[in-house]
């Protein structure tokens, strides 16, 4: 007794050191005012616009006296700038690929243009304090259009069911399609809840000293502040089916996993309590595309001295003469080499830079080398499809009807079974099955700007994981020259999933125009996903345990190198984006969460 007296008196006194700590102001506070303008038309001028997303690596562009470099222009790199610019900070952006962005970039062929991972956000139908944040980060011009009130519809066989927005309408809805099994809608919707409320204990081992944490987490103290490790022991799968022997339910409460990428026998329950939660109140999109994000943060980078290049590989990390701490860069330009030497480097991804871009010594003895160990995400494999008809000529009826709306279409409804059967497949068996999962959207419906852009035409785009194994033999080869059996198992699939969204929408079979698929190893070259993946690091359940999640944080243990988006906290643009402000409140030593908070309260006050 005397023991557990003494460690919770310590954990006490930690604690109240800790708060102290988060509320010294050591930085400029990048939320102390309202930083948006009025709202300026779209602008539609490529070339304009390529002059903020595309600007390509050469020295000269490199600023003067940086206070950091980030690696990599996804929304968490882009996050994590962008606060600290607000804060004062110099900061460069270097990314590989030709365009700022990561996967909220968007690219044009032929006519049409096309967002390679953004899909829908959620939480941004009203102001909620995360569009309090993204205004913040981009001087309120990002604008967005909510998808429809029905803005899912899952597919299982051939039943058919929807969720609408606002949680007691979602709630009310399930009930109402689900008539003999409303106890059980409840019993799952407060699991939902009640999981949601100890969500923030993933953040808070993030922030607490690693000692601390760990002191917590191995005593139990931890679960008297949050249970979210304690419903992370159990699947996604354990809770629903506890709960329920209705197969269509289970798989309503199961059916959105492809957003982050885990089987639910994989997947502990708060990744998809969050998700489910994340969405009550219906999904949103930006305004003019996905391409937007990075266009509208880059300047707020901008203004405080820093850059975002592109085409701007970094090679490795640069350590003093000690190769104890990171000084800097190494990026390569053509069959060139440049150094760039900061006080800090920031990378948006954590297992790959440490087993690229660290030397291996120094790489192998950090306490992060243990989680290099852990699996990928799922890869990904996504179709894009030009139609050269307006939605009106399109649009269709019925359960056919194409709108602002995302479909999940399974193949029956036990769709842990199917999944895990199909990624077990061969790539020869593959190619003869029905691919059992594709989420399907018409991003241009949800675009209200499209047809000032691109009249007269409408796209489609189709999401499904796949077997890395199935393309890893071309993983090496150049992009577009990777030859006529890799074409021909990429096509294979990919017509498949063509095929198959036409079954459910028929109209468009006359119209198809544009056809683009991306494979796995097509993720590896523009993403830099080692293994094809769209999620990062797999979203299981040893990824979201305590001893992860308390390793899996900004501040690395070798001096000079942070860490921030998805891999700090979890995939989609919302983890990136919290990623962001997570790595901001350990680089500028100020609780930047609390920041927007403040601020999101005096503007409500005053609205």
């Amino acid at each position: 007794m005397l023991v557990l007296v003494l460690k919770v008196t310590a954990v006490l006194v930690a604690v109240r050191l800790l708060v102290r700590w988060l509320r010294r102001p050591r930085s400029n506070n990048p939320f102390a005012s309202d930083a948006r303008q009025s709202v300026r038309p779209l602008v539609i001028d490529q070339k304009a616009r390529d002059r903020v997303i595309k600007q390509s690596f050469s020295p000269d562009r490199v600023p003067a006296d940086l206070d950091a470099i980030v690696i990599g222009s996804g929304i968490g790199g882009l996050s994590v700038a962008a606060i600290m610019a607000k804060a004062g900070k110099k900061v460069l952006v270097l990314e590989q690929h030709d365009q700022a962005g990561g996967c909220c970039h968007t690219f044009i062929d032929k006519g049409y243009e096309f967002d390679v991972g953004i899909h829908y956000i959620g939480n941004l139908n009203s102001q909620t304090s995360a569009k309090t944040l993204i205004d913040q980060l981009t001087h309120g011009q990002l604008q967005w259009a909510a998808l429809d009130d029905e803005f899912d519809t899952a597919v299982f066989g051939d039943k058919r069911y929807s969720l609408v927005s606002g949680r007691r309408r979602w709630l009310e809805h399930v009930k109402k399609q689900f008539p003999d099994d409303t106890d059980a809608v409840d019993r799952l919707f407060e699991a939902v809840v009640k999981c949601k409320k100890g969500a923030m204990g993933m953040v808070l081992v993030k922030m607490l000293p690693v000692w601390l944490s760990q002191l917590l987490l191995q005593t139990g103290l931890f679960n008297l502040v949050s249970d979210v490790f304690k419903w992370n022991k159990r699947s996604v799968q354990e809770v629903v089916t506890a709960e329920t022997n209705n197969k269509d339910l289970q798989a309503l409460f199961m059916y959105c996993f492809g957003d982050y990428g885990t089987s639910p026998d994989q997947a502990g329950f708060p990744m998809q309590a969050t998700l489910l939660a994340h969405f009550w109140h219906g999904g949103s999109y930006p305004v003019g595309g996905a391409s937007e994000i990075a266009f509208h943060m880059i300047p707020v980078i901008e203004e405080a001295g820093g850059r975002v290049l592109v085409r701007a590989e970094v090679k490795e990390l640069l350590m003093d003469e000690l190769r104890s701490t990171v000084v800097g860069v190494k990026v390569a330009k053509g069959s060139s080499t440049h150094e760039i030497r900061v006080p800090m480097v920031i990378s948006n991804g954590c297992t790959i830079r440490l087993q690229r871009l660290l030397p291996r010594p120094v790489a192998e003895t950090s306490r992060l080398w243990p989680l290099t160990k852990m699996s990928h995400a799922t890869a990904g494999f996504s179709v894009f499809v030009g139609l050269n008809a307006p939605l009106e000529e399109i649009r269709g009826s019925g359960d056919s009807t194409i709108s602002p709306r995302n479909w999940w279409v399974f193949t029956n409804n036990d769709i842990t079974k199917v999944c895990n059967d199909y990624m077990a497949l061969s790539a020869d068996e593959a190619l003869d099955r029905d691919v059992p999962l594709m989420f399907i959207s018409f991003p241009s419906t949800k675009d209200p700007e499209w047809e000032k852009r691109y009249p007269g035409k409408t796209t489609m785009a189709i999401v499904t994981l796949a077997n890395y194994d199935w393309f890893k033999q071309w993983e090496n080869e150049r992009c577009t020259k990777r030859g006529a059996d890799y074409e021909g198992v990429k096509n294979t699939i990919g017509d498949k999933l063509v095929a198959q969204a036409t079954r459910l929408f028929p109209q468009i079979r006359d119209h198809i125009d544009y056809v683009s698929f991306g494979s796995p190893v097509t993720n590896n070259f523009y993403l830099g996903a080692p293994r094809g993946e769209m999620y990062g690091m797999d979203h299981n359940q040893e990824r979201f345990s305590g001893e992860s999640q308390t390793l899996l944080r900004p501040a690395t243990d070798v001096p000079g190198l942070y860490l921030t988006g998805q891999d700090i906290l979890s995939c989609g643009f919302s983890g990136g984006l919290y990623g962001g402000v997570l790595a901001a409140s350990v680089v500028l030593g100020r609780n930047c969460f609390s920041d927007v908070e403040t601020l999101h309260k005096q503007l409500k006050k005053a609205a």
